[in-house]
């Protein structure tokens, strides 16, 4: 065989081991990633929002071999100059916490595991770090979108922050180190598309029905901060792409919990304490008493971090009583373990109010319902039928411009359908409840859609 012949043949052999590589399907990567068992995705709004409310869920979908996906909305600056260093400390202070969780503590004098892995997401450039646990083991990502802290103050909506962008006090929100600028629809559309991006099966949060916020000064007052976070990460996660596979949403009680009775053991409450304490040593605005990436955690946790290191609450999903509906927007201003709000016959409007089956035990007149025949009546409980046999003294909803109200069965009301994502829907409007943090918050009738989550209601109609 000549020498130009046998060079052929070895280009031939060449060419068809590239075709076959670029032709058979590479096998399916797992979400996350080929090491991860699956993804969770956590948002907060300060570092260490996540390690003292929602963990140890986090270490626990860790062990499941599930990867970490954390986004910090605001820079948890406490109002200091960024030049100080503060933000950088607290930065640091979790990816020292989470190499911990990960079982891969940081030593001293060692070069830090971390590395920048900046993430592109909403049209944004992102300030991001990345754990490589290994070739076995999930990985962990931490976001960090350094938009401004809301602060303790009572003047927190005033001011330049993520209540003020809630309550459309302003119409933007610059991170602190000037990096971006935010419209609302900005800020969601980023953390929806953080979402598909990461493709979690379970996205952790702060509790989105908090309305009784630090300033008022009760004792189950949770921060501004958390509670916007958490309707955003909610108003995201509804707008974030569906992607063939169910995705949960858990909210977590966050100041407030420590109302609850302690409900962790001793075993996961030592371990979220150490974890803690790996960012606890850096939580210091004096940055020369932890000048490295990595400090020994000597620094206790004060005394007053035990009520949340020993507690994990879920904010529950609603469970109607029969005959009631209850909203996916709930309140925490009559108290910050129950925030339902049921909708109810008040004379002769429709509104929501707390749902006085939860305490009390037994379904108010005013609070039952019943679906028939496109007929949503009220006082279910009161006997009777719905449709044409209603008769004349039960009242059913019908709709009154951009408003819910109460008119006689008889009259011809409104055709009401409840759909499959809990939406009552008549004449091509769905029953909205608007946020009560909104400003002028209103039950009323408006564009159905499934981004909004006001239109989701839960029920077990008559």
């Amino acid at each position: 065989m000549s020498i130009i012949r046998a060079h052929k043949l070895v280009l031939l052999v060449i060419v068809c081991v590239a075709a076959l590589a670029f032709t058979v399907p590479a096998p399916p990567q797992r979400p996350g990633g080929t090491k991860c068992r699956d993804t969770t995705l956590v948002g907060v709004a300060h570092q260490d929002d996540d390690l003292l409310f929602i963990n140890p869920a986090i270490a626990e979908d860790f062990d499941r071999g599930n990867c970490l996906r954390v986004v910090y909305v605001t820079a948890g600056d406490a109002h200091l100059e960024w030049a100080g260093g503060y933000v950088h400390r607290r930065e640091m202070g979790v990816q020292q916490a989470y190499s911990a969780l990960a079982g891969r503590p940081m030593r001293p004098g060692e070069p830090s595991p971390w590395r920048a892995a900046p993430v592109r997401a909403g049209g944004r450039t992102l300030h991001s770090v990345h754990l490589d646990n290994g070739p076995l083991r999930p990985d962990i990502q931490l976001v960090f979108l350094r938009l401004p802290d809301g602060g303790w103050s009572r003047e927190a909506s005033r001011r330049r922050s993520l209540l003020a962008l809630f309550q459309s006090r302003i119409r933007s929100l610059g991170a602190a180190d000037g990096s971006a600028r935010y419209t609302e629809a900005a800020l969601i559309n980023t953390l929806a598309a953080l979402i598909e991006g990461f493709r979690p099966r379970v996205v952790r949060t702060l509790d989105f029905a908090n309305t009784a916020l630090k300033s008022s000064g009760e004792k189950w007052a949770d921060h501004s901060d958390h509670a916007v976070t958490g309707r955003y990460l909610r108003l995201a996660a509804l707008r974030a792409r569906p992607e063939g596979r169910p995705r949960r949403l858990v909210a977590y009680e966050g100041y407030g919990s420590a109302v609850r009775p302690p409900n962790l053991g001793a075993v996961p409450t030592a371990r979220k304490t150490d974890v803690f304490e790996h960012y606890y040593v850096h939580d210091e605005r004096r940055v020369s008493s932890c000048p490295g990436h990595y400090c020994t955690p000597t620094r206790r946790a004060a005394g007053q971090y035990a009520r949340w290191l020993e507690r994990r609450y879920a904010r529950r999903v609603p469970e109607p009583r029969p005959g009631t509906v209850v909203s996916w927007i709930g309140s925490t201003a009559a108290g910050f373990t129950t925030s339902g709000l049921c909708l109810t016959a008040d004379r002769g409007e429709v509104r929501t109010a707390p749902c006085a089956g939860t305490v009390a035990g037994t379904v108010t007149v005013r609070q039952s319902w019943r679906l028939a025949d496109g007929h949503l009546s009220a006082g279910a409980g009161a006997g009777g039928g719905s449709g044409s046999g209603a008769g004349a003294g039960r009242r059913c909803v019908r709709a009154r411009g951009g408003a819910a109200a109460l008119a006689p069965c008889s009259s011809g009301p409104a055709r009401w359908a409840l759909t499959r994502r809990g939406q009552l829907r008549t004449g091509g409007r769905c029953l909205t409840q608007d946020d009560l943090l909104r400003p002028h918050p209103a039950l009323r009738l408006a564009a159905c859609t499934a981004e909004d989550p006001g239109q989701r209601w839960f029920t077990d109609l008559l």
